[in-house]
């Protein structure tokens, strides 16, 4: 178990992974669903953090370490880390390998919204609804930082991606 899988498990203990597990569309199935018991329920009070600014914080600690690990090992730095951090890589291979849906509070009843890791199976129109996912990823990276501000364990975390 690394350290990934290890922090998804205290996605109750944690308020940053909860936050890094938690897609903007969820606050809006949240609010349905008390319409739904309550018509008059205007808003939910307050709505829950979701991992949006948290993944574009992921986003930078993945493009940094993936850059201390590659550089001057690589022909082309920029080529080898654009790989390792697509939005492909991390919902085919990474979210698959932890089965990370299971864990996305998201808008279980938006259809646009899959349920699979088959990114390239639902592209177009340079929007891939796999993104969630994949911001996800980027969002529990980030979250693992703030928990344990080591970088030296992200770094060993996206080591070992390199090698699934």
């Amino acid at each position: 178990m690394d350290i990934f899988e290890i922090w998804l498990n205290k996605k109750n203990e944690s308020k940053w992974i909860k936050r890094a597990l938690t897609d903007p569309s969820f606050n809006n199935f949240r609010k349905r669903g008390v319409k739904q018991d309550n018509p008059e329920f205007e808003e939910l009070n307050p709505p829950l953090e979701t991992n949006t600014d948290l993944a574009t914080y992921g986003d930078a600690l993945i493009k940094f370490c993936y850059s201390e690990i590659l550089l001057d090992k690589v022909e082309q730095l920029s080529v080898k880390r654009a790989k390792l951090e697509s939005d492909k890589f991390f919902v085919s291979v990474i979210a698959r390998h932890y089965d990370l849906i299971k864990y996305i509070d998201r808008d279980k009843d938006d259809s646009k919204m899959p349920n699979d890791y088959d990114y390239g199976e639902h592209k177009g129109n340079n929007h891939n609804p796999h993104k969630y996912i994949a911001t996800a990823v980027e969002a529990v990276v980030g979250a693992i930082y703030k928990e344990i501000k080591d970088l030296n364990s992200i770094i060993e975390l996206l080591k070992s991606w390199m090698e699934l």
